[in-house]
């Protein structure tokens, strides 16, 4: 076993991962506790592109750029042999994760905590960098005589300014604290840090998170257009009732109905640990949107709906679909949404396809959801449209089926590739022995459009 890396003596093992080991560790010039995170050297031979060693280098820039007391500090990276290092503070305490559960933080402690972890990101936010990974176990909780002390760490994923560390629209990062505009476009604002501090206060208070999904899809799906669950009245006792609407304007679904600013965010927050508190009337007229369609700098019109295909599950949307030639599943009055990550449409494009045969309904959502997220100018996934069509086929929305046909045909998809689709080809198996469409149509879809 390993008695010293680099100049650093190692005390024992504090604990261990995928990825490797954190040490407790001892610097003998200056007899300072530190921790020592390493790198297994086997998992360096197999970083054939380098990525693992540029995120371990990574962290250790983003964190050398910031002193700041909720902000666990970095002394130095190296490498011993085939290993790398880097060393930090040493924080003698427990993570977020942890405190949670078990159940120790009183809800005045936990949003003193993220009042903290609010005030290292304004720091970062103010060098340009954002961390991307806010979750409760890169937070470092610690008791000094009686008083919390929270550490933001693990700055491995976070984006400096003056370029982008990963490929472009590449999300990295935990989903379950990932914010809707980030996982729409791969891009991370200070305010996508910020929906994350927003998760761990939901979570925080109540046990659970604010968003769930049995599959990565369906996650994706819920984080962008549903609602949080609601928070009991019975989870603010000894705070501020307007900790709900705290709650509701962090986990907006559009980063401009947040906070400005993370320092803005911690004085919200540490101001709501007075029972008597009550957010100003702005604050809680933007912390509790509906759906957000809001664009940058609309505060007062009311969003349209997000959600046009559920008109076309219903007698009257299927009424308006037909008076308004079959282009209800189109949103011709809003402008195109930024195009999806590319590795998040296949993700709920799967979700999809494992959806269609027993809830079409859901199947339609998740590849609506993916059509309305590419822009005009850029080519839809065509397993996006065979799945839209399969569902409506599943659904017997005929109709709507021949609007969505034509409209991929307007988007210029290649019906080749429709047929590629297993899902699409099943539905048009089916087809042929049933005959619910149209010679004509069922001629199309077999031909490719």
């Amino acid at each position: 076993m390993r008695t010293h890396v680099g100049k650093f003596e190692l005390v024992r093992l504090l604990g261990q991962g995928a990825m490797g080991e954190v040490y407790l560790g001892r610097d003998p010039s200056i007899g300072r506790e530190v921790a020592i995170k390493t790198i297994r050297p086997a998992l360096i031979g197999l970083d054939a592109g380098g990525e693992v060693r540029d995120r371990f280098a990574r962290e250790a820039k983003a964190a050398g750029l910031l002193h700041h007391p909720n902000v666990v500090t970095v002394f130095e990276f190296g490498t011993d042999g085939d290993l790398l290092y880097l060393v930090m503070e040493y924080v003698p305490g427990e993570d977020l994760g942890t405190l949670m559960a078990r159940d120790e933080l009183n809800p005045s402690d936990l949003l003193e905590i993220l009042a903290q972890v609010c005030e290292g990101l304004a720091q970062a936010h103010k060098h340009g960098i954002i961390h991307r990974d806010i979750k409760p176990t890169n937070v470092m909780v610690q008791r000094e005589d009686g008083e919390l002390r929270a550490k933001v760490m693990d700055f491995g994923v976070a984006k400096l300014s003056g370029g982008d560390v990963t490929q472009t629209g590449q999300v990295v990062g935990t989903l379950a604290y990932m914010a809707p505009e980030y996982l729409r476009t791969g891009w991370a604002e200070p305010a996508s840090d910020l929906f994350s501090v927003g998760v761990m206060l939901h979570e925080g208070l109540c046990g659970e998170r604010p968003f769930s999904g049995g599959t990565t899809g369906a996650m994706v799906y819920t984080i962008i257009h549903d609602e949080p669950r609601s928070l009991e009245d019975t989870v603010f006792e000894g705070v501020s009732p307007s900790v709900k609407a705290l709650s509701s304007r962090l986990l907006a679904k559009h980063p401009a109905a947040r906070f400005p600013s993370a320092a803005e965010a911690a004085k919200a927050l540490r101001a709501a640990k007075n029972p008597t508190w009550i957010a100003p009337l702005d604050d809680a007229t933007v912390a509790l949107p509906s759906r957000s369609g809001l664009r940058a700098g609309t505060t007062t019109r009311s969003p349209k709906s997000r959600r046009p295909w559920v008109l076309a599950t219903l007698g009257l949307g299927l009424t308006l679909a037909l008076t308004a030639g079959f282009r209800v599943l189109r949103r011709p009055a809003s402008p195109p949404l930024p195009q999806m990550n590319a590795h998040i449409n296949d993700v709920v494009l799967n979700e999809a396809a494992s959806q269609l045969d027993s809830h079409p309904e859901h199947a339609l959502k998740l590849a609506q959801e993916v059509i309305d997220a590419t822009p005009d100018a850029v080519p839809v996934d065509p397993d996006a449209y065979a799945l839209k069509i399969a569902a409506l086929y599943k659904m017997n929305l005929l109709e709507l089926l021949e609007a969505a046909a034509n409209e991929a045909r307007e988007r210029k998809v290649d019906g080749r590739e429709l047929l590629k689709n297993a899902k699409f080809r099943a539905m048009l198996d089916h087809e042929k022995a049933r005959k619910k469409l149209s010679p004509e149509m069922r001629g199309r879809l077999i031909n490719g459009l």
